[in-house]
């Protein structure tokens, strides 16, 4: 998978090498509250969520999760990606999720038009 960037964002297709950060974001108050519980608590247990839930989606639909690293100092601080989600009967659908401190400062927005534009042009 390619990665992508906008004048302040990476976003590259999340992998093993991410698993610290993803404990870290899933078990956030923010994650847990808004998106929900995925009970991962150990960095193995965020590496099989990884190699379960992130790479499937990439192998079977040829999209999913991209982990949003900042340019400026190199810090992974969040999720965007295109997700195939069970209660939306596999319609797939733009989602981000960001550590609290990078609330309010428009990246999400930022990375998430960069994955509208992914999905426009590879899957219309």
């Amino acid at each position: 998978m390619k990665t992508y960037e906008t004048e302040r964002l990476i976003l590259k297709p999340t992998d093993l090498e991410d698993a610290e950060f993803i404990l870290q974001l899933l078990n956030s108050e923010s994650f847990i509250k808004y998106i929900g519980e995925r009970n991962v608590r150990t960095i193995e247990e965020a590496e099989n969520y990884i190699r379960n839930r992130c790479f499937p989606q990439f192998e079977r639909l040829g999209y999913g999760s991209f982990t949003v690293i900042l340019k400026e100092d190199s810090s992974k601080m969040g999720t965007c990606g295109v997700y195939a989600r069970e209660n939306t009967d596999n319609a797939p659908d733009i989602g981000f999720a960001f550590l609290p401190e990078y609330y309010g400062l428009g990246y999400g927005v930022e990375a998430a038009r960069v994955i509208a534009d992914f999905a426009r042009i590879n899957f219309g």
